[in-house]
């Protein structure tokens, strides 16, 4: 099974490949590949619904009640994400996600960076917040917090793959 899903992904990779390079060529444009990042596991996209809580003491991946502890949240590179906050501790925080150097050749963009809109105002205490985004397609460890004053040592990670 997880043989044919990833032949499936590869063919459909393949596909679009194809069609974006199709698209390139009708319109006169070139496209140049040393920009466009690598895929360590040659899957992309997908759909996925996340969880978060955040507590007065740090974030952790599940439903309110789940008891996890695990701060990191792992996804496919340029994946529609419906993640959930919810604010579980006693005062506001909020939910920011830092960018990443992108390793590409100096031409190209330096940082990869998930949309602005991801970043997240204080959420009180006790609230839920809901956003829906597409993650970059640079793969890596993107480091993120709150910028809630006293919430320095609030930390996970969004890790694309």
């Amino acid at each position: 099974m997880a043989a044919s899903l990833y032949a499936m992904a590869r063919l459909r990779n393949l596909t679009l490949g194809m069609l974006l390079l199709g698209a390139g060529c009708s319109s006169g444009a070139t496209h140049d590949e040393s920009c466009t990042p690598g895929d360590a596991d040659g899957v992309v996209g997908g759909t996925i619904r996340v969880l978060l809580n955040v507590s007065d003491t740090g974030y952790a991946v599940g439903g309110v009640d789940s008891r996890s502890t695990q701060p990191n949240i792992a996804v496919q590179n340029s994946s529609t994400v419906k993640l959930t906050i919810t604010n579980v501790g006693s005062k506001a925080h909020g939910f920011h996600i830092a960018c990443i150097p992108t390793d590409l050749p100096a031409k190209c963009p330096q940082e990869s960076c998930f949309p602005d809109d991801t970043t997240i105002a204080a959420i009180d205490a006790g609230d839920s917040v809901t956003i829906t985004f597409k993650t970059p397609a640079v793969e890596g460890a993107y480091s993120f917090t709150s910028d809630a004053a006293g919430d320095e040592d609030l930390l996970g990670q969004f890790v694309l793959t």
